[in-house]
Order: structure tokens, then sequence, then C-alpha cells
């Protein structure tokens, strides 16, 4: 690892991690007219953000999607657009493998991944009431929901009473 890139990187839960922010630096530094972004974006309902980045350095171009929904986090109950985008821009500068260096998630895609918790809508709470019967009691329906997803107390409660 170059002693740069080794000084910008933080200590993300067990890896190494350089921010979106260092890697934009480290094109203007680097590649000051040889390389361009570009973001489009779209808001889907409901409460969803996709954004596409396509980074170009020379003749080569990266692309890559990002989305976020709001409400989901702290940050996006009033910047998922911005979190949006700067995920795919830091996914199409890792793509481009620049400044990566033990993986090409994010910070946020690892957080998401780590700390996932399954609520239900009202729709899916109905898909289970019907599927109830395929598990024999409530202990056995959170044991194969809960291979999947982190269910919370609160869901755990309604799953109980869909038992009793």
């Amino acid at each position: 690892m170059d002693k740069q890139l080794k000084n910008k990187a933080i200590k993300f839960r067990w890896q190494d991690y350089v921010q979106v922010k260092d890697r934009i630096n480290f094109l203007s530094e680097n590649h000051e007219w040889e390389y361009s972004i570009e973001t489009e974006y779209q808001f889907i309902e409901p409460k969803t953000w996709v954004v596409k980045a396509k980074l170009t350095i020379w003749n080569c171009v990266y692309n890559w999607l990002a989305q976020e929904i709001e409400w989901t986090s702290f940050i996006n109950k009033t910047s998922a657009l911005e979190n949006a985008e700067t995920s795919a821009v830091g996914r199409a500068c890792a793509m481009a493998w620049i400044w990566v260096i033990d993986s090409i998630a994010s910070v946020d895609e690892i957080n998401k991944a780590t700390n996932r918790k399954w609520e239900f809508t009202d729709n899916e709470y109905k898909k289970l009431e019907e599927v109830k019967d395929n598990y024999k009691n409530w202990q056995e329906a959170i044991d194969s929901i809960s291979k999947k997803y982190e269910i919370s107390e609160p869901m755990k409660t309604k799953i109980l009473s869909l038992y009793k």
C-alpha cells in the first residue's frame, strides 16, 4: 500500500477504507484536466432516490448506481439524495480502482449490511399471516426469517401474535 494511501485510510470495522472525499481529491490532484464526474438522479415512490454516477478518466468510463431510502437513517432523514450521490461517485471511483484497499464496498454499504433490521410493512405482515401455517410455531418462523434478517423485538412480538 503506498504511503499516501495509507495515510488517508480510516479503519472501519475490520478493513481500511479511503473516503470518497479523498478519492475525488486524488482525481483533482493527479488528473486535473483528464477526468469528469456526472450524476443523474431519479426519485422513485415511496421515498427512494436512485443516482447514477459516471466517472470518465481519459477515454475510460466507469458507471455505478446507488440508492437511498428517505428516513431509514439519521442522515437520510434530510440528505438521502446527497448520500446516494456520494455512494454512487465513490463506487464509480472504486470501479476505476482509485484508492481501493480491502474492498469495493463503501462504509455505508457495510453498515447497512451489518445493521439491517427487518420491519414489516402492512402488506408484508399480511403475507406473513398467509404463510404462517408453513411454520409449526412462532419460534420456527423467527428462526427461518432470522437466517436472512436481524429481527427486532417489536417484529418478534408481531410474529408471536400470529400464533396465539
